[in-house]
């Protein structure tokens, strides 16, 4: 008997729900912080690997014209491709993006992060930036992300920065906008993971105005898939 004749439609439905199941359980518990992130990220391959040979399979079986059991294959199929999909767009995003986990539009002297130090812990990135090994990486990968110059005062641009920052979301670790350069740090914390992602804006005067740079760094991970290239672009935009 082979292989086709041996798994029925209902098993490949039945394993195909299982395997979709553990996806939930493995963000739940890496957001409830029951085990690393790193297993999580393993149960997802794992999971993505029997997922597609359970979706191979449901292939051949529809070939063969088994009408009777064309809905469950079609089931395990769909269950199947959706976090295939998802998680080879996020593959195809990790080779497109440079593989660094820290940018800033300033790489000769980019913004400290000062309040993000004390509250990060054991096992989170060191907030030292580590200068060309990864400018060198972000020039090439992102050579438009610069520093932005602004005709308005360096009081009115802090201003607009704090309200672009509350409007997304962002919860302010630490503000200064006593004394020049003028600063804001935030923290932005992803939804499925509740990964933690730094921000701080440097807001230096200038004599037309007021020069901003932005530095995004995560906490953990090596790659960050280009989230802190796009989140600081999205607020120089809203600048």
């Amino acid at each position: 008997m082979s292989l086709l004749q041996k798994v029925s439609a209902p098993k490949l439905q039945l394993i195909a729900l299982l395997l979709l199941a553990i996806y939930p359980v493995a963000i739940i518990a890496s957001r409830m912080g029951l085990w690393s992130f790193k297993h999580s990220f393993l149960l997802f391959i794992i999971a993505a690997v029997l997922g597609f040979v359970v979706l191979v399979i449901s292939v051949l079986k529809m070939s063969t014209g088994d009408r009777q059991n064309s809905r469950a294959l079609v089931i395990a199929l769909l269950v199947t491709l959706g976090p295939i999909a998802v998680l080879g767009n996020s593959v195809m995003k990790a080779k497109s993006s440079p593989f660094i986990h820290d940018i800033s539009t300033d790489v000769t002297n980019p913004p400290a992060l000062v309040a993000a130090q004390t509250d990060r812990i054991e096992g989170d990135h060191s907030v030292e930036y580590a200068g060309t090994e990864i400018s060198e990486l972000q020039l090439a990968g992102y050579p438009d992300l610069k520093s932005a110059a602004f005709e308005q005062s360096a009081a009115d641009v802090f201003a607009t920065a704090r309200a672009a920052i509350e409007q997304n979301g962002w919860a302010i670790l630490a503000e200064n906008n006593q004394i020049l350069p003028f600063t804001i740090e935030a923290v932005d914390t992803s939804l499925l993971f509740g990964f933690k992602d730094d921000i701080v804006v440097r807001i230096s005067a200038a004599e037309a105005g007021s020069v901003v740079d932005v530095r995004s760094m995560s906490r953990v991970g090596q790659s960050d898939l280009g989230a802190n290239a796009k989140r600081i672009q999205k607020l120089l935009n809203q600048l």
